[in-house]
This record gives structure tokens, C-alpha cells and sequence, in this order.
């Protein structure tokens, strides 16, 4: 059981998270961080998490530790990188992806990174997917960094997406099912203008075919759906400015700095349904905050790592009991903690009330956040969310986290609803390291009402 399970997050690292490999000559092969002295304020805010849901989230996860030991002790995530990493500098990745999803919207696929492929400095990735339903896509990106040496980059990117049963859940919470044959492009250039910040340009050119209904749905026949460009094709022209910022230590076991965006799209549409008074206006910001507390390092030294694992490996069900409990906690592993916060927004303005597409509408869900919901569960022109993430160390390459994150949606800021708003939480762990993304596993929930199990190489907050 242990070989099965831990062959399962082996499998996981090949399908590392889209963006695994873009940083992966910038950081250095440690997480070490060290920490001079405590916030008092965020250990006081702490004090329930560390005395009281992380040791139960420990005993609740308990049985997924041998499995995770078994991966660490074997090696397999070095074994894992070796495997899928090719060129004499390393420069080429080339593995499985894979997503399980309820319904149609598993897939499997592969990824393909490939850095200084032309240029010194640029790099392409290429990602085609099946999904169960024989449904496929796929999508190739391309960027140019330090162009002339500077600080300018450029890049470019396309998608294609043959979906026959794609839906979109209104704002009355109907869901429509349709067609879906799409073809996305865009070209980006930007610039860093001082340390972490950039200013960027992105001007995209989107084809949606949204022509046929799905077979299985009763087709919507009625305005409202000619307005919002159900069942018809026609073409949107997204032109983007983005103020961009990023101070993270490492970029997928952070444990300080922040990642921040705010941007504003004029999306000028194509005729269609007989008229051209479709266009719409964007604004968009996100900000995550990674916050170390305690006094010690965060990620374990392969000593500790080591002598963690023998102390685990052998565990029994007693010992468990008694190792979570809040009073046994070791001083070391509460010195272990991160808190990391997401803001996110999104505001769709229409020119024209009641006019706009429906692929215009901000999507509420997923990672947006509200990961126990599907991705666009709740839509609106106007979307807010939050997220808070508690994250310890379990084992040098595992994280264990418990999450809580609210989310609400309106038509604009004055008709914000304390009905809409909606929460959901869980807990879960994650396998990295400081430049590759393995896999995360997760049970979420939303109120009393029903629980979503997430296994994903796609990072949070990414």
C-alpha cells in the first residue's frame, strides 16, 4: 500500500504544476530560511493553530504518512527530477501531466519545458490533454527574457480547445452546457523597472465558437442568450496594462515576500447577433502575503529530515495519539509555520447593460478562491475573494495545511449581497521542493453540505 500510494505521488511529480520549470535556474536547492526574531502579533494570531488545529490536522493526515516517508527515505523525488530533466544543462523537461477531476474534466497529458531553445534566456513549454470524455487541448507559450541585456522581455502564447460539453453557471446559478472549439493568442512585452517590479503590455486576439449546443442540453432560445453570445461565434480583442511585483523567496515552498498584480483590460467584441455594442472593461488585482513565524527555519535540513523520518517510520497508532498531542508538540516543529493570505478581485464593467458576453463574467471558485467548488461555480461581473493558508513541514519535500477562504459576487460593489457570500475549508498536504512543484492532496468542504477531494500538480496561489 505504502510502494502504491507513494508511486501515485511519483507519478505526480512527472505532471509538476505548469511553471515548474521557469524559475529553475534561478534558485538555489535549499528552503532554508532563517529568522532573526518573532512578530508578536502573528504569534498571538497562531496561538489556535499551533496549540490546537495543527496537531489534529497531524492525527487526521496520520495515515498518509508512511507513504510519504516511504517517497522521502527512497529518494524518489530526486529520482523523479532526474528522470524528466534532459541536456547537458539541464535545460530540457519532458514528463506526464495528469488532473483528477469528478466528471469529464480529468485528463492526462504531457509537458514539454524547454529553456535557451532558440535564444540564451527564453524558454518554450508545450502541453497537450486528453480528458476521459475524448475531449483534447492544448497550448504552446514562448518567452524572451533580458532582450538586449536589459531588462525588457517578450513573449507570446496560443491555446485550442475542442470541448464538447464545456458549461457556464449564470448568476441565477443555472448551469449551460455547450460546445466549445476556441482558439486563444496573445503577445506580451513588459520590462522591470526597479527590483521586483515590471510594467506589462499583453494584447491578445480570441476566437470563441461557441456555435452548437451540447448534445445532451435543451438549447436557450430566449434574448438574454442571443445578448450574452451563447451558441454563436465571434471574436474579443483583449488589450491588457499590468503593474506586476514579485519578492518571493523561492517559488513553490515560499515562506516570505509577495506576489502582486493589478491590471486594467479594454476588451473591444465582434458583431454578432446582429449588433456591436458588446465591449466591456476590466480591472483585476491580487496580492499573496507569505509570512514565516517562529524563530527557526522553516524547511528541514536532510539531518532532521532524517531523524524526523525514523522517528515516524515505525509509529504506531498509541504513539500517534500521543505525539499530536498539543502538550507533546516539539518546540522545534512549532517554529515551523507559515500563514499565507490571498486577496483577489475582479470587475467586469459592461458598456452596454445586459451586453457583454458571457465569457466576460468573473468567475467565483477553484482557486479564485473556493477550491470545494468547481472552477466558475459562482459568476458575476464583480468577484471577491480571500484565503488564508497555515502550512508546517512534515517531512523535507511534504508540507501539511489547513485552509479557510471566503468568496462573494454581485454585480457591483453596491449590490454586494451577504447571501452571496460563500466559504469553504479543509486541510490537506503538498509535496515540493524550493523549484518544483510535486503534487498537493486535499479534502475540502463548504458549510455541512459536501466535500470535494482535490489531487492536483497544480500549485495554490500560482
Amino acid at each position: 500500500m505504502k510502494k502504491t500510494f507513494a508511486l501515485i505521488l511519483f507519478v505526480a511529480f512527472c505532471a509538476s504544476a505548469q511553471g515548474a520549470a521557469e524559475d529553475i535556474s534561478a534558485v538555489e536547492d535549499t528552503s532554508i530560511v532563517n529568522i532573526e526574531q518573532k512578530n508578536l502579533l502573528l504569534s498571538v494570531v497562531s496561538w489556535p493553530f499551533v496549540n490546537i488545529i495543527q496537531p489534529s490536522v497531524e492525527f487526521l493526515i496520520y495515515p498518509a504518512i508512511p507513504p510519504l516517508l516511504y517517497m522521502s527515505r527512497e529518494n524518489l523525488v530526486e529520482k523523479g527530477e532526474n528522470l524528466v530533466t534532459f541536456g547537458e544543462k539541464r535545460q530540457i523537461m519532458f514528463y506526464p501531466t495528469a488532473n483528477a477531476k469528478v466528471g469529464s474534466q480529468a485528463s492526462l497529458g504531457f509537458a514539454y519545458w524547454h529553456s535557451n531553445v532558440f535564444l540564451e534566456d527564453d524558454r518554450i513549454h508545450i502541453s497537450p490533454n486528453l480528458f476521459v470524455n475524448a475531449d483534447w487541448s492544448i497550448s504552446v507559450r514562448y518567452r524572451k527574457n533580458k532582450i538586449l541585456g536589459g531588462p525588457f522581455y517578450w513573449g507570446a502564447g496560443a491555446s485550442y480547445r475542442a470541448d464538447g460539453d464545456n458549461w457556464y453557471r449564470d448568476m441565477h446559478g443555472v448551469r449551460h452546457s455547450y460546445s466549445d472549439s476556441s482558439i486563444y493568442t496573445n503577445s506580451f512585452s513588459g520590462f522591470n523597472f526597479t527590483g521586483n517590479w515590471s510594467l506589462e503590455l499583453d494584447v491578445a486576439l480570441n476566437f470563441y465558437r461557441f456555435d452548437l449546443p451540447n448534445l445532451y442540453e435543451e438549447p436557450i432560445t430566449d434574448e438574454v442568450a442571443f445578448n450574452r453570445g451563447y451558441y454563436r461565434n465571434y471574436e474579443a480583442y483583449p488589450l491588457t496594462f499590468s503593474l506586476l511585483h514579485n519578492s518571493l523567496d523561492v517559488p513553490y515552498a515560499a515562506t516570505r515576500g509577495r506576489k502582486f498584480s493589478v491590471s486594467y483590460s479594454y476588451v473591444p467584441v465582434s458583431r454578432y447577433n446582429g449588433t456591436s455594442d458588446h465591449n466591456y472593461h476590466v480591472v483585476a488585482s491580487r496580492l499573496v502575503n507569505y509570512n514565516l513565524l517562529g524563530n527557526r527555519s522553516y524547511a528541514m535540513t536532510v539531518a532532521e529530515s532524517n531523524a524526523n523520518r525514523e522517528r515516524l517510520k515505525n509509529l504506531t497508532f498509541a504513539e500517534a495519539i500521543e505525539m499530536f498531542n498539543p502538550i507533546n508538540v516539539r518546540e522545534e516543529v512549532l517554529d515551523r509555520r507559515v500563514l499565507i493570505t490571498q486577496l483577489k478581485m475582479r470587475y467586469m464593467v459592461e458598456e452596454n447593460e445586459g451586453k457583454a458576453p458571457f465569457t466576460a463574467m468573473s468567475k467565483l471558485g477553484g482557486n479564485f478562491p473556493l477550491r470545494a467548488y468547481d472552477d466558475g461555480f459562482f459568476t458575476a461581473p464583480l468577484v471577491v475573494g480571500v484565503s488564508n493558508e497555515y502550512r508546517w513541514p512534515i517531512d523535507r519535500y511534504a508540507d501539511a495545511l489547513i485552509f479557510n477562504e471566503y468568496g462573494i459576487y454581485g454585480e457591483n460593489f453596491g449590490n454586494l449581497r451577504l447571501s452571496n457570500i460563500k466559504n469553504s475549508y479543509g486541510i490537506g498536504f503538498r509535496v515540493r521542493t524550493p523549484r518544483f512543484f510535486v503534487a498537493r492532496f486535499s479534502l475540502a468542504f463548504h458549510g455541512l453540505h459536501g466535500i470535494t477531494v482535490i489531487l492536483t500538480t497544480n500549485p495554490e496561489f500560482h
